[in-house]
């Protein structure tokens, strides 16, 4: 568990980085089994038309680097969320994936002791979560260029992904360094003691992709401090609250940058996700409550995709209309 001065210095800046949490023993499942989620989606991707190859000679990453550049739909077989906009979207698209190696690294006991040094024991997985993985920026072009989980990751808090409902939620961030991240590499960035005053920043619609939400500089630069990048290395995790201002760099190397941003929360608080499945990790008061088997995990994503496929969700995913509001600001311009 994190250690008294750790746990001060989060809540002082809204941020922490924790070096070497995970180690290969942790990461490596992961990576086989994105290396499977890739040889699926590329032999698909391929008989659909949708590439030209499915560049079965090409290492893994090097192989979805000129996968998702070609077809930028391969991220919807490999992001571990739904679609957003699944409306406009065909059903082949509206896909995550749910593997039994990201179920043990979302409840892995080493990034649940850290979390509940934080929000104590009674843990639960808030269905707010990603995967980035980022090829290097000059090879995006396009919405794509613009895509968080792709391309640039923008200013932003992480409040304004869920609805008001979670206002009150204690949300925490643990974004996993699955590859080194370096400043080259477009490590994270925060803004320090960006936190405190505990409410949402003026944020604007994104101009190619309305849903890339973005803190402009214009309102970072108040704070009257420069941006801190984050580099880490591979297994590292930085910590981070729902009103820390925080972005990424741009990857300006040769390789692939990739992490997950899981989120976590108090049992029983609200999600701001109400259409997408909660679950307990951990829990003193109740063990028998814990999710344990990862194909309960798989099943509790299925049924949501199959509940938005039908149209039996009557509630918006997500309150995009309160950026859309600010598109007229002049910051925003």
């Amino acid at each position: 568990m994190l250690d008294v001065d750790q746990v001060e210095t989060f809540h002082q800046e809204g941020y922490l980085v924790v070096p070497n949490v995970l180690d290969n023993s942790d990461l490596d499942p992961v990576r086989r089994e994105y290396e499977s989620a890739l040889e699926v989606a590329a032999k698909e991707l391929f008989q659909m038309g949708e590439v030209s190859s499915a560049y079965a000679d090409l290492p893994f990453e090097q192989r979805y680097i000129t996968l998702i550049t070609e077809c930028p739909g391969l991220f919807y077989y490999l992001g571990i969320s739904l679609p957003l906009d699944y409306e406009t979207l065909d059903p082949h698209w509206i896909r995550l994936h749910s593997g039994p190696a990201l179920f043990g690294l979302l409840t892995n006991p080493k990034i649940l002791d850290i979390v509940e040094s934080l929000i104590g024991p009674e843990i639960a997985l808030n269905p707010v979560q990603q995967t980035r993985m980022k090829p290097p920026q000059r090879l995006l072009a396009g919405a794509l260029a613009e895509y968080s989980n792709v391309g640039a990751t923008t200013w932003h808090q992480d409040f304004g992904a869920v609805m008001d409902d979670a206002v009150s939620t204690d949300l925490l961030t643990v974004w996993v360094a699955m590859t080194d991240a370096s400043q080259e590499m477009g490590c994270l960035a925060v803004m320090p003691r960006s936190h405190r005053e505990e409410e949402l920043s003026l944020h604007c619609p994104g101009h190619r992709n309305p849903a890339e939400n973005y803190i402009p500089q214009q309102i970072l630069a108040r704070h009257g401090v420069p941006a801190k990048p984050l580099p880490c290395e591979a297994g590292s995790i930085v910590l981070l609250t729902r009103w820390t201002e925080h972005g990424a760099l741009s990857n300006t190397s040769n390789n692939l940058r990739w992490s997950f941003d899981l989120r976590y929360q108090p049992v029983g608080q609200p999600t701001g996700r109400p259409a997408f499945p909660t679950f307990t990790a951990r829990s003193n008061g109740d063990p028998d409550s814990v999710l344990v088997d990862p194909e309960d995990y798989a099943a509790l994503w299925e049924q949501t995709r199959q509940r938005l496929l039908a149209g039996s969700f009557d509630r918006p995913l997500y309150e995009q209309a309160r950026w859309l509001a600010n598109r007229d600001n002049p910051v925003c311009a």
